[in-house]
């Protein structure tokens, strides 16, 4: 059930009504049975595998609390490799098992015939991301246990970010969750309008530039020659539109409800470096990332050269979270060595030239290389590298550019360029504004949206990570 589909908002329709008249009680109640009916929508076994997901960290976090320091670490640890392995078999399993069988056959042996039939839980990754911070908080002593099994089921059930996220903080989530909130009419329509322009960019820009790249991109094969330096940026933005847009639904849903959900997005396009794109995208992996991992292995407090090991381990650990296959390890391991350089750059005084010149090559370059990179996704054999080298050293025609794909993603650019402008912290294009301002706004998004957007529906990227 898309948030762009008729079914779910005919049914966030109904639910928001007896939301909106009910109390506080009632509320949490209404909040975790649409928690369940959405989820149970992609899959009633899926749904099962969420709830022991759910008992386990709930139990492990109350015995935690319960034992003496040195137990409390047994403990903690038999949690985090319990949901490790928990990712990692319905995640990982089918592909290690394809991975041992190639090499089997590459040392002459037979491929693996057997296969083991698992499900995938769709927003695994995310939920199992947050139960390891709830986790990770609670043994720190940085947030209290909850003791409330209805408050940590919302945690994990909240139904605007438990497909895509963003992977909020326990210590931001949970409270929200035990206090009783009052719906103001601000938060209704700018939760409004932020779900309407995140449907908008999804429908309206993303889904186009997909079809787009799925009609031009079949195989790296057939592809013909520099058509790839089209495709990459179309790809990216493709990617920020689908997302961004999905993060703005999400939001935009939380805040009407009277929830306020961290800005997973903050025009990433703008930033002259690797290390500033990544503080600007997907902020919630990447801070998480940052905090329980990089942080962990010990930052950068032990000299240059051990924290860009640290840098690379943990890109490599991104790119098998947002999937499996080589293609998704190439993909981690290049943005790595690309963070790497540029801190390298830093620490031998290149990047310390302020200037508007300067400024403008790094944005466009940190734009190209990050475009690139996302063609990576698309390996399916070592071959693919090479095709895809070979096709950027050619430069397409004049008459392959798609001067219209321009046009379509405008209404995104002008929007981050609007926020970059007043330099907000969290999207708010709405916010305040003068009402026949939002009115001419509103309408002239929908005529867009009708002459540009098909009926068809396409499902979120990042669903598939």
């Amino acid at each position: 059930m898309l948030f762009n589909s008729l079914s779910f908002l005919l049914s966030f329709f109904v639910f928001y009504l007896f939301y909106y008249y009910s109390s506080f009680r009632i509320r949490k109640l209404l909040l975790l049975f649409f928690g369940i009916y959405f989820y149970s929508r992609w899959g009633i076994g899926a749904t099962f595998l969420l709830f022991g997901s759910i008992i386990f960290n709930y139990t492990i976090a109350i015995w935690m609390d319960k034992c003496s320091f040195g137990k409390r670490k047994q403990i903690f640890v038999l949690g985090i490799i319990t949901n490790v392995l928990y990712l990692g078999v319905f995640k990982y399993f089918l592909f290690l098992w394809g991975m041992f069988s190639d090499v089997s056959v590459e040392l002459g042996g037979q491929p693996f015939t057997w296969k083991l039939n698992l499900l995938l839980p769709i927003g695994i990754s995310f939920y199992t991301f947050h139960n390891i911070s709830y986790l990770i908080e609670v043994y720190d002593e940085k947030i209290n246990v909850c003791k409330n099994f209805f408050t940590f089921t919302l945690y994990d059930l909240f139904f605007p970010l438990l497909l895509l996220g963003p992977i909020e903080r326990p210590g931001n989530l949970i409270p929200q969750f035990e206090s009783n909130r009052t719906i103001t009419k601000e938060q209704i329509w700018n939760g409004f309008f932020l779900f309407c322009f995140g449907v908008f960019i999804k429908s309206s820009i993303a889904d186009p530039l997909s079809r787009y790249v799925e009609m031009n991109v079949n195989s790296f094969q057939t592809i013909e020659p520099g058509i790839l330096w089209i495709i990459a940026p179309t790809i990216a933005f493709q990617v920020y539109a689908d997302f961004f847009g999905y993060s703005l639904c999400a939001m935009g849903l939380a805040e009407s409800m009277g929830f306020e959900l961290m800005n997973n997005f903050k025009r990433p396009f703008f930033s002259s470096n690797p290390s500033e794109f990544w503080s600007k995208w997907h902020i919630s992996l990447s801070t998480w990332l940052r905090d329980y991992v990089y942080i962990k292995l010990g930052g950068n407090r032990h000299g240059f050269i051990r924290e860009n090991i640290n840098l690379m381990l943990v890109w490599f650990l991104t790119g098998i979270w947002h999937g499996v296959g080589y293609g998704f390890i190439i993909w981690g391991v290049y943005l790595g060595i690309c963070l790497v350089g540029y801190r390298f750059l830093k620490y031998v005084g290149f990047t310390k030239f302020q200037h508007l010149i300067f400024s403008s090559l790094g944005i466009f370059f940190t734009f190209i290389t990050f475009s690139l990179g996302l063609l990576l996704f698309r390996i399916t054999s070592p071959t693919d590298v090479y095709l895809i080298v070979e096709n950027l050293m050619s430069f397409p025609k004049f008459e392959q550019i798609p001067y219209g794909l321009l046009l379509i993603i405008a209404p995104l650019l002008i929007f981050d360029l609007w926020q970059e402008w007043k330099d907000t912290n969290r999207p708010s294009f709405f916010h305040n504004q003068n009402p026949l301002q939002v009115t001419f706004i509103f309408v002239l998004g929908f005529i867009w949206f009708s002459l540009v957007s098909p009926f068809a529906k396409e499902d979120f990227f990042y669903f598939q990570f």
